[in-house]
């Protein structure tokens, strides 16, 4: 493996610094980042998206009979770690758009690929993830909302919840239960594709603990969805999901953001006095930042392994679960240590003239408590890596 970047990649990258640097606020440089999911925020994200698909950005790697560029899946990688880095609004749409682009791409029909990739390109169109039940997380095999063959539709009843960004979304990509006496889980669950404006669905808001409301729980109650709506075969939903959810658990961000973050905090301890002697000069302090910097790097290369096997057309499922693992278990280690190092100021959110670093170490600690649940649990990512990666038998 040659991490080393190509000219070509390395003037990519600078062209989307300086995207970047143009089009996000000024103070998003400094890190002040208006609150998520306000309506403020809203508008920045949409003409962010739409300036991003204006460079061809939201579909660049797709082939090119379906508006794409084809080009190679490292400039991808590269987007995605500086979009991180930059704390770009879309992040989490920007997901959520690679995931509904390779359902649409992998599994689709011509119909449907004609139907909805142009929306998506052209950042149009949201789309919204509906794989968490209120008994079906990590074990997605759960599924309890039931999809129901009646005419000429699939009639779904059920709860989905942790739906990030449904209530701001035109549509819902989620496995359905359609067939439970199937010999095996694998084959109970069909992909469906669901028009949120349809009868039936109902969306409420949830407050995170970090004080934001862009979780939402999406209620179905006899909501017709149309037979032409299934993507792939019917019991197949399973095959896909597991080929998205590698998508949600594989990125450069896990890296780049704690990079970031590290570099705040360095100009923080440089800055910042105690008993008129700068932190900088406290051992533990210094020993503290040395370990983040050492763990940052090897979640780096741990993301660049993922992107390589992405790349050469391997198997991402175990380096995909180790980059989730590792990454988000370090983000957890990285936002405790910050906390501990700005005190009391730490406690002051967004916004409050007093918050140092904009007020964003106390709210990414308190957001990464659920970075090890969401997209699979730590213990899900050590069963794959056991048994995927290791060769062990399942127990």
């Amino acid at each position: 493996m040659d991490f080393r970047f190509t000219e070509e990649q390395d003037r990519f990258r600078q062209e989307v610094k300086g995207f970047l640097a143009k089009q996000l606020p000024s103070d998003w440089l400094h890190g002040g980042a208006p609150e998520e999911e306000t309506d403020e925020w809203w508008d920045i994200t949409q003409r962010f998206l739409r300036a991003m698909a204006e460079k061809g950005w939201l579909s660049f790697t797709w082939p090119k009979e379906y508006g794409g560029q084809e080009r190679p899946l490292w400039e991808d990688a590269i987007l995605g770690e500086e979009l991180a880095y930059w704390r770009a609004p879309a992040m989490d749409y920007w997901y959520r758009w690679k995931m509904i682009s390779a359902l649409l791409l992998n599994f689709g029909n011509d119909e449907q690929k004609r139907k909805h990739l142009p929306g998506i390109a052209k950042g149009e169109v949201h789309w919204a993830q509906g794989f968490s039940e209120p008994e079906a997380g990590s074990d997605l095999g759960a599924t309890k909302v039931r999809a129901v063959e009646k005419d000429d539709c699939w009639v779904v009843n059920g709860q989905k919840i942790w739906t990030t960004g449904a209530h701001r979304s035109h549509w819902c990509f989620a496995p359905v239960m359609t067939d439970p006496d199937a010999p095996k889980r694998s084959r109970m669950l069909s992909m469906l594709l669901i028009d949120m404006k349809t009868p039936g669905i109902t969306v409420n808001v949830l407050e995170s603990m970090e004080g934001v409301g862009h979780l939402c729980e999406v209620f179905f109650d006899d909501v017709r969805v149309p037979k032409e709506n299934l993507v792939g075969e019917r019991g197949r939903g399973w095959l896909a999901a597991m080929a998205l959810v590698n998508i949600e658990r594989s990125g450069t961000g896990f890296a780049s953001l704690p990079q970031r973050i590290l570099e705040e905090l360095v100009e923080f301890v440089k800055e910042t006095k105690c008993n008129g002697v700068p932190l900088a000069q406290d051992p533990l302090i210094r020993h503290k930042l040395a370990e983040i910097a050492i763990e940052i790097q090897v979640c780096r290369m741990l993301a660049y392994r993922v992107a390589w096997v992405q790349a050469t057309g391997q198997d991402v499922t175990s380096v995909g679960a180790m980059i989730k693992l590792f990454g988000s278990e370090m983000m957890q280690r990285i936002s405790n240590t910050g906390l501990q190092m700005l005190g009391l100021y730490g406690q002051l959110e967004p916004g409050s003239r007093w918050a140092r670093l904009g007020g964003l170490i106390g709210r990414d600690y308190l957001w990464n408590v659920s970075i090890t649940i969401a997209g699979g649990t730590s213990e899900i990512q050590r069963i794959i890596i056991s048994t995927m990666g290791l060769g062990l038998p399942r127990m």
